[in-house]
């Protein structure tokens, strides 16, 4: 091959090297896109409530105890008294109506002994506060002092507020929340003095009684 013709050949080849680049390029860029078929994906996601308002009883017993005042004596009466505590509610809901409070209260049985009259439950009183009091205002509040019905109304005041007369009564109230959603995320302690006042004739035996609390809603 004489020089002129390899020249020719080295040429030829690169041009065709070219041709067959942009050959290729230009088929890559004009390509159409064809679109087969569109579907579309719902997705859902159910956000449930979590967490719940509870009441919690740590101490299921009280035993009472009897006072030697003499004041009670000299009265014609017997005094026995104790303390309800480790009672608390808690709220860890992350959905909460607003303006909705809770309540917890309480219902006394007649107190018993085998082969002797009851001492009916009126004669049982408490005196609630709270516990263990969390900073800022919650709107939570003990409930009112009720005397037992041979009980002497003391001159003051309860925390709650002023005395009531006639023993614990079904409904009455151990603490209570004006709105659920200022005391959410909190749990509120909250305790009683108890006080069962009998006639100083009461048989002698061991007497028992049931006070049922129940925490509601509204």
């Amino acid at each position: 091959m004489n020089v002129r013709a390899k020249k020719q050949w080295i040429a030829g080849g690169a041009l065709g090297a070219m041709l067959l680049g942009s050959v290729a390029m230009a088929s890559a860029a004009t390509a159409d896109e064809v679109t087969h078929g569109e579907e579309d994906v719902q997705i859902e996601v159910a956000v449930t409530p979590v967490g719940a308002l509870t009441l919690n009883v740590a101490n299921p017993s009280v035993t009472l105890g009897e006072s030697t005042s003499p004041e009670i004596w000299a009265a014609g009466n017997r005094e026995f008294t104790g303390v309800l505590d480790g009672v608390s509610v808690s709220d860890d809901r992350n959905d909460v109506a607003d303006g909705a409070g809770w309540a917890v209260t309480g219902q006394v049985s007649d107190f018993t002994a085998a082969g002797l009259p009851d001492i009916t439950h009126d004669h049982l009183g408490w005196v609630p506060e709270l516990a263990n009091p969390v900073p800022g205002d919650f709107n939570v509040s003990p409930g009112l002092p009720v005397a037992g019905e041979l009980q002497e109304v003391p001159d003051e005041p309860g925390p709650g507020g002023s005395w009531l007369e006639g023993g614990i009564q079904v409904g009455d109230l151990l603490v209570s929340a004006g709105d659920s959603a200022e005391a959410n995320g909190q749990s509120f302690g909250v305790k009683a003095g108890l006080n069962l006042t009998v006639p100083k004739n009461t048989p002698s035996g061991a007497y028992a009684s049931t006070l049922t609390l129940t925490l509601m809603e509204g």
